[in-house]
């Protein structure tokens, strides 16, 4: 009877001890829940940042569908198109030195 009772006590010790290593180190760990978790959350703020600028391109494509000044408007600015009487100017931009103010 002792020796089964001891058995008994020893198997359940290595399998809490088999079961600790798996929670604290193993690969379904509280940590790599904890990462993962932090994971999700990123890609869920990129996910609504990339819904945001769908719905955005979504609203350009429904006004160029509708309009025919939207896609010369588009046109000009993207392309930098004109008509045969036009002439197109363009403008640099000049960076501001700071090194001039002190």
């Amino acid at each position: 009877m002792n020796k089964l009772y001891y058995l008994l006590i020893a198997f359940l010790l290595l399998a809490i001890l088999l079961l600790s290593n798996s929670i604290f180190f193993g690969d379904y760990s509280y940590s790599k829940k904890n990462e993962l978790v932090e994971e999700n959350s990123n890609q869920k703020d990129i996910n609504i940042n990339l819904i945001k600028h769908n719905e955005i391109l979504e609203f350009e494509i429904k006004n160029a569908q509708s309009s025919d000044e939207h896609v010369e408007n588009f046109a000009r600015e993207k392309f930098n198109l004109t008509y045969p009487e036009e002439d197109f100017i363009t403008f640099k931009k000049q960076e501001e030195d700071n090194d001039d103010e002190n």
